[in-house]
């Protein structure tokens, strides 16, 4: 089972399409199809997947990647804030990622060697592994439909870890609230990882500003960098500061 046409190979080969995107900006399929060696039938089926994610643009025979400034989907910002998540890490290093979208879509970026991942997320499983590195599922109880591992087992597993990093994900950054989950299990599990680890980076997209969602589980004053995309303003920046973060990053076209 698995091999070629199995999910983690088709998603390997989509972020690395993504990732050629990146550099050039626009490609054509014939040249897609070349760089990833396979067909120009697999190369549209890709680019009408990530199309309709958000991603990018096709026009002409050619894909085009959409920026991420603040009027693109969710999508396109989410892989913009995991690339630059992902150059963050350095070799051989130990790192946490919960179980958020954004924060588990820097795994198929990851370009240091011998990183050693720990998650909480069952679909971790359909991921790479970070080359020459390890990825581990910490296990526990399985709250559906997002996978996300919680309980006594999973948060046993996570006091055994000291984490040079979390990056972790929320549902939303309160000045009043802070950093927040929707669930107090998976509130938990980020919390302890957060404990565990000497830099907290955030990762989450300017629609999770000024937005509480029930369950604290991070002070601002914890976040050592947020990483967020250009429809942040200046203004939004500047308040966060104040409010204990102490760095702020934006990815995109208009970001500053």
């Amino acid at each position: 089972m698995g091999g070629r046409n199995s999910r983690s190979f088709v998603e390997q080969r989509r972020e690395r399409l993504v990732s050629i995107l990146a550099e050039r900006g626009r490609a054509s399929v014939v040249e897609l199809a070349e760089r990833l060696e396979a067909s120009p039938i697999t190369i549209r089926r890709d680019l009408s997947e990530l199309e309709e994610r958000g991603v990018l643009m096709r026009r002409y025979g050619e894909a085009v990647l959409l920026p991420c400034d603040g009027t693109a989907s969710t999508e396109a910002c989410r892989q913009a804030i995991a690339r630059a998540a992902a150059e963050l890490v350095s070799d051989d290093e130990l790192v946490f990622i919960n179980t958020s979208s954004t924060a588990l879509a820097l795994i198929p970026h990851l370009r240091a060697s011998g990183v050693s991942v720990v998650t909480n997320s069952v679909l971790a499983q359909n991921l790479p592994a970070p080359p020459g590195g390890t990825l581990f599922v910490t296990g526990g109880e399985i709250r559906p439909p997002r996978g996300v591992l919680s309980g006594d087992f999973a948060l046993a597993n996570v006091r055994r870890v000291s984490a040079a990093t979390c990056f972790v994900g929320c549902a939303g950054i309160s000045l009043t609230a802070g950093v927040t989950s929707t669930t107090q299990q998976e509130a938990e599990v980020n919390s302890l990882m957060v404990n565990r680890s000497d830099r907290m980076v955030l990762l989450a997209d300017s629609s999770k500003l000024g937005i509480g969602a029930g369950f604290t589980y991070a002070p601002l004053s914890r976040v050592a960098l947020l990483i967020t995309d250009a429809g942040a303003t200046d203004e939004d920046v500047s308040i966060l500061r104040e409010a204990g973060v102490h760095e702020v990053m934006r990815v995109g076209s208009a970001a500053r």
